[in-house]
């Protein structure tokens, strides 16, 4: 029953999400219609290109060509939400399901998977490559698909590459917390600083995120101050995986470097925490805390009323999602 219900589920969700209409109701979805339909237009054949983020735009060069916007958005909500499938079957077996209901209530699944598609395509199959560990050519080809949709997933890969050699989580975590004490003292310099030397080479958007030159003339969403908010709900992440590894001893090599992964990602985040659409480099550690949090809940029983606790803690991890979705929208 349960494999049953999550594959039903996910194909659901994929059909739901990938026909969307194209409405500004879902974010940037209307802005990527814009660039298909220029695409689209134009007179110019489609021929690859190896640029920047040259799997997303070259996939939609040829769809734009061949065929519709429509077919487009369906296949990115499959390879979003697929991946993200796949993988928690890979890492639970048959019990992934209730893992995967943790992946979808994250406050930031749907956001995306309809308005920064790009972010969620590359976060999304890195999170499978980190399921084939084992077997790292595959690895690091998911992993070079995954840059190939988002430009972020080099810090993920990078983060996962330190993590993998020093296994000290008692030091990632030291960081984290110096780190938020060092952004909240000197963030803005930091980010200053991050901005002129390009940290992501050729891609300026980093940098007018940074400094919110790329809020000019917009409705602006996120405000550049230190995000309490957003800092509250990573802590979530650090502080289940304290618990489980400091408190409760759980001994799972594959947790620890999952765990030393997003504090590396979400220190870097906190470093940079003021600047412009914050949440998007936050969710470059966001998508790897679901795995977090529910992770030693799966694989071992920690207390006689295991089950109660564990709904309670899903009813808690949702909570997030139900305030900024649905109470603060």
């Amino acid at each position: 029953m349960n494999a049953v219900w999550g594959v039903l589920f996910t194909l659901l969700l994929i059909f739901y999400m990938g026909l969307r209409p194209i409405s500004s109701a879902f974010g940037d979805t209307v802005n990527y219609a814009k660039g298909f339909y220029e695409m689209q237009h134009s007179s110019q054949p489609f021929i690859w290109e190896w640029n920047t983020e040259w799997l997303f735009y070259n996939l939609m060069g040829w769809f734009a060509k061949y065929s519709d916007i429509h077919t487009f958005l369906l296949l990115c909500a499959f390879i979003y939400v697929g991946s993200l499938w796949l993988a928690m079957q890979r890492i639970f077996k048959s019990y992934y399901y209730i893992p995967l209901l943790v992946v979808f209530s994250m406050f930031t699944f749907w956001n995306y998977g309809v308005n920064g598609i790009r972010n969620g395509l590359g976060a999304s199959v890195f999170i499978l490559a980190m399921t084939y560990i084992n077997r790292l050519p595959l690895a690091i080809a998911l992993c070079a698909i995954a840059i190939g949709f988002h430009n972020s997933c080099l810090l993920m890969a990078g983060a996962a590459f330190l993590a993998w050699f020093i296994k000290s989580s008692y030091l990632y975590l030291s960081a984290w917390i110096g780190c938020v004490g060092v952004s909240y003292a000197v963030g803005g310099r930091i980010q200053s600083y991050l901005a002129t030397i390009g940290f992501f080479g050729e891609d300026e958007r980093f940098s007018a995120y940074l400094t919110g030159s790329n809020m000019v003339g917009e409705l602006v969403q996120m405000s550049m101050t230190f995000r309490w908010d957003f800092l509250l709900y990573s802590a979530m992440g650090v502080f289940v995986g304290y618990y489980f590894i400091f408190r409760r001893n759980f001994r799972d090599e594959y947790y620890h470097w999952l765990y030393n992964t997003f504090l590396i990602t979400n220190a870097f985040w906190i470093l940079v925490i003021r600047a412009a659409y914050s949440n998007r480099f936050a969710q470059i550690s966001w998508f790897i805390m679901p795995v977090i949090l529910i992770y030693p809940f799966m694989k071992q029983r920690f207390w006689q009323s295991h089950e109660k606790i564990l709904g309670a803690a899903l009813l808690v991890f949702y909570a997030f999602a139900f305030y900024y979705n649905i109470l603060k929208s």
